[in-house]
């Protein structure tokens, strides 16, 4: 069975097309609409990379043209996509049908950089590849087992039964392989792990036996840790004032918290955190811009640990989590209290998936590349039957 994973964001469309009962790779392609004319790429593994430009910008036109490529390579039988919001609605990836289409286009105001082209790609797709099944696998699907505790907030009760405003979660995708994966390389399922998924968007998942009982991001991906460009969890008193009293509006101060703030913010350098260690040693915005990055993630984590009862697993995974040594040095420091002892060695030279814990660590702790794309396979897999 050859499944085709989806991954559509506001500016490109990720392809990866699997031989799915061996999740193996056959290819993968990039269409970037912000470089000027369009870029598509698609590579095989051990092949040299195919580059062309497009002169169109359109979903459908780039994916027509990128699919013929593809189905030179092998035949498609099914399409997963990855979709960022399924609010309350859905619990598990899902066979799209109008009905799920229409509840991701409802679900677009909760996700307006992300669930469009999610949709338009979906519509793309069903007119190239007509009678090919197409799933849509979840963001928020693996945190939908919080607790009403976990995922409700103290505001007005017409916030939440009429609204629907609540903690949602996201990098559900990551955390869900993450989970599975880690649980591998203890040697056991019944484990507590802390997940801290850390790139340029960041987050912090609780998971006990599989299961997530708690995570930092919340209605939108703004809320818990400092990211790149996010701000993370800030005051809502901050932005009162800044509404009231200093005159911003609401786009303006979307602009300033979603991208002006975080890594790049304090900064002042850099939303990449390369580029923000190098210049930390002579730069005391940069020293500053580490230094709350690594505390915020060292506060989510004991919150964490306290929402489990302690700790059998911590794993590091996404660009920051998976490459910096350094963070990962930092994060861990002073956690010996809850079992957890870094192996510095380790830490400096192994590369994912590794164990980087020192031989007595009560705990494990783990650096896991994370596979958003076999988690959609996994589950295209598991709803189409093939």
């Amino acid at each position: 069975m050859k499944v085709l994973v989806c991954n559509a964001g506001s500016s490109t469309l990720k392809l990866s097309l699997f031989e799915a009962e061996e999740e193996r790779l056959l290819a993968d392609g990039l269409i970037d609409w912000t470089a000027k004319p369009a870029r598509l790429g698609l590579r095989r593994p051990g092949q040299a990379e195919l580059r062309a430009e497009l002169t169109v910008g359109q979903h459908a036109d780039a994916i027509s043209r990128i699919l013929d490529e593809l189905q030179t390579i092998a035949p498609i039988h099914a399409v997963g996509h990855r979709v960022v919001h399924g609010g309350d609605r859905y619990s598990a990836a899902a066979r799209i049908t109008p009905e799920v289409k229409r509840a991701i286009d409802e679900l677009a105001e909760l996700a307006p950089l992300h669930n469009p082209p999610s949709l338009g790609c979906i519509t793309a797709f069903e007119n190239a590849l007509p009678g090919v099944p197409q799933v849509a696998a979840f963001d928020t699907a693996f945190h939908a087992t919080l607790s009403a505790a976990a995922r409700t907030y103290p505001v007005p009760r017409s916030w939440t039964r009429d609204l629907g405003i609540r903690r949602y979660g996201f990098h559900g995708l990551s955390h869900s392989y993450c989970a599975g994966r880690a649980a591998a390389m203890i040697g056991r399922t019944n484990v507590r792990l802390i997940i801290a998924h850390l790139g340029n968007g960041a987050s912090v998942s609780a998971v006990r036996e599989g299961v997530c009982v708690d995570t930092s991001m919340g209605f939108t991906p703004l809320e818990g840790l400092m990211m790149g460009t996010r701000s993370g969890s800030v005051d809502p008193g901050v932005l009162i004032y800044m509404l009231r009293e200093k005159g911003l509006d609401g786009d303006r101060l979307d602009r300033a918290l979603n991208h002006e703030s975080g890594l790049l913010g304090v900064s002042g350098v850099s939303s990449d955190m390369r580029q923000v260690l190098a210049a930390a040693p002579d730069n005391p915005d940069a020293r500053l811009a580490v230094d709350i990055y690594v505390h915020r993630i060292r506060q989510t984590i004991g919150a964490m640990a306290a929402t489990l009862g302690g700790v059998d697993g911590l794993v590091f995974t996404a660009g920051v989590g998976e490459n910096s040594a350094e963070i990962r040095e930092r994060v861990c420091a002073n956690l010996d209290f809850l079992g957890l002892a870094l192996d510095r060695s380790a830490n400096r030279e192994r590369r994912p998936d590794a164990d980087i814990a020192a031989p007595a660590s009560k705990a494990r702790i783990l650096v896991i590349a994370t596979r958003e794309d076999l988690t959609i396979v996994r589950e295209t897999r598991k709803l189409i039957g093939l």
